[in-house]
């Protein structure tokens, strides 16, 4: 299922987010490997003309995923289906540590039903194929819990020494999994009580693992032009908690497109079932934790739908619960048949329902790739390219060309005064899927610029003299 297209050119859904992420990987083949000074190919301001970014750095987190995909590129060549494997890889061990995690809880089954309904929600398939870390995060925090787990219970050198390692560059790559460590503190209480504060090694482990976030926060304050703008992440627009919140992320989000509507019946009766001693409130500690997360970049949350990604683990172990349930409820209380009719129903409907949203995921934008093909194949390698459709960076990327986003949204606005800057800028071409031709600019691009291609999808103009 995964496989599912994936040959797509990089235009799909949140492109403009992957192009960022695929274009580091491509320069470490193009350029050279720079893992602490990454470089995207857009020369863009990423915050205001005051903070020139010439270099074209991109100091979100290190570049893990990257170098990963870059080492595929190395041997087989840069093709955006092996940047998309990658991706896949790390699903299918996700599914594989989760199983692990809800078996030695819950049981076999319980754990087959989790890793079995991770593996086939349709959100989570489109999004585990992405160009984006986001499917190695997840990956990397379900072999956390794993391993320290197994640590806790088995004292052995090498489930530590696996804890730091997916601990450390878990906690590198985004904001979520820091709010995981209350997670981890309970399944240390629930072996020692509060005896875990006194314990030397989780103490050292805690340190080590916050060591290299605190070192690169450190490195790339050194390099404030290649940060992108976060505080807006938070609260903008004082969205936190008001209806729309709880519109997009319980509804419009988690209801429907997550959970198709339908998948809320097993996952309500997951989540209405006891605890057992063996687990305690455990999972109930990581979806309340997934919530927490939510709630403080509740601007992110509402703006991008793969922000809401570390829901679907919790998510699918709580709906195997409730699914385990309704599989075995005693006869004297419900009909069986009508049970199992019911869960029938439910994921019959679920999938359906929420492939019927996640199926749009897979279009790409219209003219994007036929652009970039153009402007690849009729352009010279050095030339600088700047792009009119949006701040997007997904045609720039198309391009495979280095240069700059501009039209709406943009800090380069579609106008004369910005074609005469970018000129002065050293920029050789424009291109743009966007053209009005009886519009003010585009009567000024035709009378002054010459064409070098134009079809009913795109046009190209050369700002050379």
């Amino acid at each position: 299922m995964r496989l599912y297209k994936i040959n797509l050119p990089l235009a799909d859904h949140h492109s403009w987010r992957q192009a960022d992420t695929a274009a580091v990987a491509r320069n470490f083949i193009k350029e050279k490997w720079d893992f602490f000074l990454p470089r995207i190919d857009n020369m863009t301001y990423l915050h205001s003309p005051d903070l020139l970014n010439k270099n074209r750095l991109f100091l979100a987190e290190p570049p893990v995923y990257q170098t990963i995909v870059a080492v595929f590129y190395r041997f087989f060549g840069i093709k955006i289906e092996l940047a998309r494997l990658v991706s896949i890889l790390f699903s299918l061990g996700s599914i594989f540590f989760l199983f692990l995690i809800v078996k030695k809880y819950f049981g076999f089954r319980v754990g087959a039903l989790s890793a079995l309904i991770f593996g086939i929600l349709p959100y989570n398939i489109y999004y585990s194929r992405t160009v984006l870390p986001e499917s190695m995060i997840i990956f990397l925090i379900l072999g956390l819990v794993y391993f320290f787990d197994q640590y806790l219970w088995e004292r052995k050198k090498g489930w530590w020494l696996m804890t730091l390692i997916f601990g450390a560059i878990a906690l590198t790559q985004k904001s979520f999994p820091i709010f995981m460590s209350p997670v981890l503190a309970y399944m240390a209480f629930r072996k020692y009580s509060f005896g875990f504060l006194k314990k030397p090694s989780l103490w050292i482990l805690a340190f080590l693992m916050i060591t290299p976030l605190a070192l690169w926060r450190l490195w790339i304050n050194n390099f404030p032009e290649g940060i992108p703008p976060y505080d807006w992440l938070f609260n903008q627009g004082n969205i936190r908690f008001t209806g729309a919140f709880f519109w997009w992320i319980f509804a419009e989000r988690l209801a429907k497109l997550i959970l198709g509507y339908w998948g809320l019946i097993p996952l309500g009766f997951g989540l209405a079932l006891l605890p057992s001693k063996k687990e305690g409130w455990l999972f109930h500690l990581w979806l309340l934790m997934v919530f927490i997360y939510i709630s403080v970049f509740a601007a992110g949350n509402v703006t991008h739908d793969y922000y809401q990604i570390p829901l679907v683990p919790i998510l699918a172990i709580f709906m195997a619960r409730g699914t385990s349930f309704l599989l075995e409820v005693p006869g004297r209380l419900f009909s069986k048949t009508i049970c199992h009719l019911v869960l029938v129903i439910c994921y019959l409907f679920m999938l359906a329902f929420s492939w019927y949203e996640v199926r749009n995921f897979y279009n790409i934008q219209g003219g994007v790739d036929l652009a970039g093909q153009a402007v690849d194949q009729l352009t010279p390698k050095e030339a600088l390219v700047l792009t009119g459709d949006s701040n997007d960076a997904t045609l720039l990327y198309n391009t495979n060309r280095y240069g700059w986003t501009g039209g709406y949204a943009s800090y380069f606005p579609n106008n004369p005064e910005t074609i005469q800057k970018i000129i002065k800028m050293g920029g050789d071409f424009y291109v743009t899927t966007k053209f009005v031709d009886d519009s003010s600019f585009g009567r000024y691009m035709l009378e002054n610029f010459s064409l070098v291609k134009r079809t009913d999808q795109f046009i190209i103009f050369s700002l050379r003299k």
